[in-house]
């Protein structure tokens, strides 16, 4: 009877720990599934984000000018379409134009950087010097290498087959756009409608859950975007600024590199700003290098002063869980998950406010209970048959 208790209690233990690796293994594999369903709703979800601020000012147009509903949502839509185009476009036209243009301009921008090399070896020679000849031998290497992958990677470019691309994809691009604008207009439009059928055939149980959910999501979620969004903003406008006033090539592109490099945590604009500060230092070009060091310190006091008002501490996480969400992130999505990390993580966390792991958790406390339980019996009875 104690064997046969024992291999049940073994197999239990066995079978939980199968359950947990299986979680583990397929953990990354969900996440990228629910990602892709998300993307297939990126036109409604996009719409509804949208709609949050737009229904204020449909509603302000309608009393207003006692308009119809339906007129002041086509307002609102066809303001919302022209100024977002507008500056999405304008963005667009000038990416796709600085690309072209550090394309066009590849083999004289390889010129100049070996140019500011040899300068920076120059100067910094007698150093170099002192080093042992084996090293020597590795930085120049090392540097010679990356020119070569350099040069290789903007050779591998194909413009014409990614604009080909591009150009096949615009059918699904307008026909997303399309029904963006239509979910936008009905959830404008029939505001009142779809929130009195949703209140009328949904539990009410399920309607303070959701509410409580969607403040939550507001508070951490929401907060979060705002925040980062308004610092990359303010960010850039320093960065393009400072960049234009010291004649930089391609300020547009290196501008909104650096300010999505600022919005990751434990990095910043001076993960980029000061290596390249220091390098036109030591290469000689002091100008350059107090411009660069001036816009460093520029958006970093910006960020010291700005910050604590637009981040609040209810969207704070504690440094060690931003981390691990940024790793977590980067091994699932790549270079995406430095961002996308933080962003679920604060979704996950609203999510457990609201407590729609309670039942989870509970499951796992049974099972937790139960295996701790077994373990017990099995040390008494083995102890037992040893006596």
């Amino acid at each position: 009877m104690i064997k046969k208790k024992t291999l049940k209690s073994v197999g239990l233990i066995i079978s939980a720990v199968i359950i947990i690796a299986l979680i583990i293994v397929f953990f990354p594999n969900i996440l990228r599934f629910l990602w892709s369903v998300a993307l297939i709703f990126i036109p409604f979800i996009t719409a509804y984000a949208v709609s949050l601020f737009a229904n204020n000012l449909a509603d302000a147009l309608q009393k207003r000018f006692r308009l119809p509903r339906n007129v002041s949502a086509i307002l609102v839509i066809f303001l919302t379409v022209v100024v977002l185009g507008g500056i999405v476009g304008g963005i667009i036209w000038k990416v796709i134009d600085e690309f072209k243009q550090i394309y066009d301009n590849f083999p004289s921008i390889y010129a100049n950087m070996q140019r500011s090399w040899n300068r920076l070896s120059n100067n910094l020679s007698y150093v170099v010097d002192q080093l042992p000849e084996n090293i020597q031998t590795s930085i120049d290497s090392a540097y010679e290498q990356f020119m070569e992958g350099l040069a290789n990677a903007v050779k591998d470019i194909k413009i014409f087959k990614t604009a080909g691309n591009i150009a096949k994809r615009l059918p699904s691009i307008l026909i997303s756009v399309i029904t963006f604008i239509l979910s936008l207009y009905f959830m404008i439009s029939d505001s009142k409608e779809v929130n009195s059928f949703l209140r009328k055939h949904i539990p009410m149980a399920v309607q303070m859950r959701a509410s409580q959910l969607k403040a939550e999501i507001k508070k951490y979620m929401g907060g979060y975007l705002r925040a980062q969004i308004i610092m990359m903003g303010i960010s850039f406008v320093i960065l393009f600024i400072g960049l234009l006033i010291l004649k930089i090539e391609y300020a547009l592109i290196i501008a909104i590199a650096i300010a999505i490099f600022d919005a990751l945590p434990f990095f910043g604009s001076g993960a980029v700003l000061l290596p390249w500060t220091i390098v036109n230092f030591l290469s000689g070009a002091s100008y350059e290098g107090v411009g660069l060091l001036i816009i460093y310190l520029s958006v970093l006091l910006m960020r010291q002063l700005v910050e604590p008002k637009i981040v609040g501490k209810s969207i704070g996480m504690h440094p060690l869980l931003t981390l691990m969400s940024m790793y977590a992130g980067y091994r699932i999505f790549s270079i995406g998950g430095l961002i996308l990390g933080p962003l679920t993580l604060t979704l996950i966390i609203s999510f457990y406010k609201v407590g729609l792991f309670d039942g989870i958790i509970k499951l796992i406390k049974v099972i937790y209970n139960k295996i701790l339980a077994e373990i017990k019996r099995i040390v008494i009875s083995f102890n037992s048959e040893g006596e």
